[in-house]
C-alpha cells in the first residue's frame, strides 16, 4: 500500500484485521497477534497524523480489542488487561465526545464491562450498566444489545456474591 495515502494504509490496517479474524477462527493465536500487532502499528501512526478523527481513534480501539481478546485466549492476563484498559481510555474519551451517538456510547459499555470483568472492578460494571439503562429508557438501545443489560447484572450479582463470600 502507499505509505504517503492514508486511505491506502487504513485499508491494509484492514485486511491485517481480517488475517488476524482468521487466524483466530483457526486456533492460530500467535499469527493473529502478529497481524493485529501490524494493523495497530498503521493505525497508531493514521491516529497521531489526524488525533481529531473519530473514526481513526475507534479503529485504533478496535484493533487494541482484538489484541486483549488473543491475550485473554491465550491466558496472558496481565496483557490483556493493558489492552482492554489501552481501549478503555479511547473509548471513554470517544463517548465523552459523542454524548448523543449510542454506538459510541454502546462501545464504551462493552469496554466497561471487559475491564470490569478482568479486573473485578463494580464501579466499572455499575458504570456500564447506568449507560445501558440510560440508553434503554431513552430507546436508542439496539435489539440486538437488550441482553447486554442482563449480561452486566449477571456480572455484577457474580461479583457482589464473591464479595459477600470472601471472610
Amino acid at each position: 500500500a502507499n505509505p504517503s495515502s492514508a486511505a491506502a494504509q487504513r485499508d491494509l490496517s484492514v485486511s491485517l484485521e481480517r488475517l488476524g479474524d482468521v487466524a483466530v477462527a483457526q486456533g492460530r493465536l500467535d499469527n493473529a497477534r502478529l497481524s493485529f500487532e501490524e494493523s495497530l502499528a498503521i493505525r497508531k501512526r493514521l491516529a497521531e497524523a489526524n488525533p481529531s478523527s473519530a473514526a481513526a481513534q475507534r479503529d485504533l480501539s478496535v484493533s487494541l480489542n482484538k489484541l486483549g481478546r488473543v491475550a485473554l485466549a491465550q491466558e496472558n492476563l496481565d496483557s490483556a488487561r493493558s489492552w482492554y484498559r489501552k481501549d478503555l481510555e479511547i473509548a471513554e474519551r470517544l463517548a465523552q465526545a459523542s454524548l448523543s451517538d449510542a454506538q459510541v456510547q454502546r462501545d464504551l459499555v462493552i469496554s466497561l464491562f471487559i475491564v470490569g470483568q478482568l479486573e473485578g472492578d463494580l464501579q466499572l460494571l455499575h458504570r456500564a450498566l447506568r449507560i445501558l439503562e440510560g440508553l434503554q429508557r431513552e430507546d436508542r438501545l439496539a435489539p440486538t444489545d437488550r441482553g447486554l443489560v442482563e449480561a452486566v447484572k449477571e456480572a455484577l450479582a457474580g461479583m457482589s456474591e464473591e464479595e459477600e463470600s470472601e471472610p
